[in-house]
């Protein structure tokens, strides 16, 4: 008895990678219209899947590079731009073996991925540290002094001192830990 493509639907949503392969062998001659789309769009999907890991792992070129240091810190400030409202700058330590996809510019992604990554580098993160400097004090010291200062608050505020600094397009003073400044560094780095 011919399945349905109800039932076909359901052994591909419920399939691993091992099981998709067999699935595609299984349903290769069926010609109905839903099980070639089905097919397709599961195909697509390996394809995207695909090209978004060899992203990732394009974006591992520095950490590669750095892999003797133990702690590699990525560290990036936001609210640099805006005319009014703190800057504040993130520090975190992913682990070597990171495995977390859709990293980016944070601009570059949509504020429901922005939120789903947040909480799976939370989770995965070996040490994370937080810098926020008021625009009051970024009116004493200028907004430049201003994201230095988060930068340095948010290295103090990681549980774990870190090895290597990857900063985003900076360098910042009055750091002694060896540091490696990426232009547009947040969308070449996954850290």
């Amino acid at each position: 008895m011919t399945k349905s493509i109800n039932e076909i639907k359901k052994e591909f949503e419920q399939a691993d990678r091992q099981s998709l392969l067999s699935l595609y062998e299984t349903y290769r001659d069926d010609n109905r219209a839903g099980v070639v789309s089905l097919i397709a769009k599961y195909k697509k999907q390996e394809e995207k899947l695909k090209q978004e890991k060899n992203r990732i792992e394009e974006m591992c070129i520095y950490e590669r590079k750095y892999a003797d240091f133990q702690y590699i810190c990525g560290i990036d400030e936001v609210g640099r731009g805006p005319l009014a409202g703190p800057v504040v700058a993130g520090a975190v330590i992913l682990p070597k073996d990171c495995d977390i996809l859709y990293l980016n510019d944070s601009k570059k992604l949509s504020e429901k991925m922005r939120e789903r990554l947040y909480d799976e580098i939370m989770e995965k993160a070996v040490a994370t540290g937080i810098g926020i400097i008021s625009p009051a004090r970024i009116d004493e010291i200028n907004i430049l002094q201003a994201t230095y200062e988060a930068m340095r608050m948010a290295i103090s505020n990681l549980k774990l001192k870190p090895d290597l600094l990857l900063n985003d397009a900076v360098t910042i003073p009055e750091i002694e830990i060896k540091q490696v400044p990426i232009i547009k560094g947040d969308a070449k780095s996954v850290s």
